[in-house]
């Protein structure tokens, strides 16, 4: 029992560190993201964008150059989901757009997707880096840690919620870890068809894991993998 008591202790010195050192816009929250009523999508996405870049709920938001919330759009029937901006994605505001983004937008090319009608975001929406410090510093790139995860989670369950696409498809083990809750290594759930439930009764959503495209350029073996999985996605958006 004095262990128990003694971790809650650490627990609640912890929480009252953090809240006074930070301030009232530390501690946005995620709205629920559902489009209902009157409400168009396009405000809802509004609001939800202005919220990520006020967000200051991790280290992350400390460090950026700017949030990066996705791209696409709000009715799209596909959602790709990504790890987290890097240098490019961190100085453009807008995710995918380095080496990665061109392979990314060549793959949807192939099953006749493009940015315009689907939506892609990531996991965190600031950069994760190395050195802070620094962030014009390319190759400063470092997976989010789950601290960062858990803090940014919320604003990709509203996108997804807002826009409910019939398909998200997570690009990376980071992607498909974090959704799925499952660690088995992205070579052996690629190209398996999995549901995520985005919470708030929103409808259960049909879930595809495959390779990032930063894998692809490491390895170019792996596009056959790819392009399988993406024969699979069209097969089902075929179906009425």
């Amino acid at each position: 029992m004095s262990r128990e008591l003694d971790e809650l202790k650490d627990l609640a010195r912890a929480l009252k560190r953090r809240v006074e050192s930070s301030d009232d816009s530390d501690w946005v929250c995620a709205r629920t993201g559902r489009a209902g009523g009157d409400q168009p999508k396009a405000e809802v996405f509004a609001a939800l964008s202005e919220q990520i870049k006020a967000c200051r709920a991790c280290a992350l938001g400390k460090s950026r150059i700017q949030a990066v919330p996705g791209v696409g759009s709000h009715d799209a029937r596909v959602m790709f989901v990504g790890e987290g901006p890097g240098f490019d994605e961190d100085h453009q505001g807008e995710p995918f757009v380095g080496r990665s983004g061109k392979l990314l937008d060549k793959i949807m090319e192939s099953i006749g997707l493009s940015r315009r009608t689907v939506y892609i975001a990531n996991i965190v929406k600031c950069h994760p880096m190395v050195d802070p410090g620094d962030p014009e510093k390319r190759g400063n790139d470092r997976p989010p840690s789950p601290e960062e995860i858990s803090a940014c989670r919320p604003w990709l369950d509203a996108q997804i919620r807002a826009i409910a696409p019939r398909f998200l498809v997570t690009l990376g083990a980071v992607s498909a870890r974090v959704l799925l809750g499952d660690s088995t290594p992205i070579t052996r759930i690629r190209g398996v068809w999995r549901e995520y439930d985005p919470g708030e009764g929103a409808p259960r959503v049909r879930l595809l894991p495959t390779f990032h495209p930063a894998a692809l350029l490491r390895n170019p073996v792996l596009k056959r993998d790819v392009w399988t999985d993406m024969k699979s996605l069209k097969e089902e958006l075929s179906q009425p």
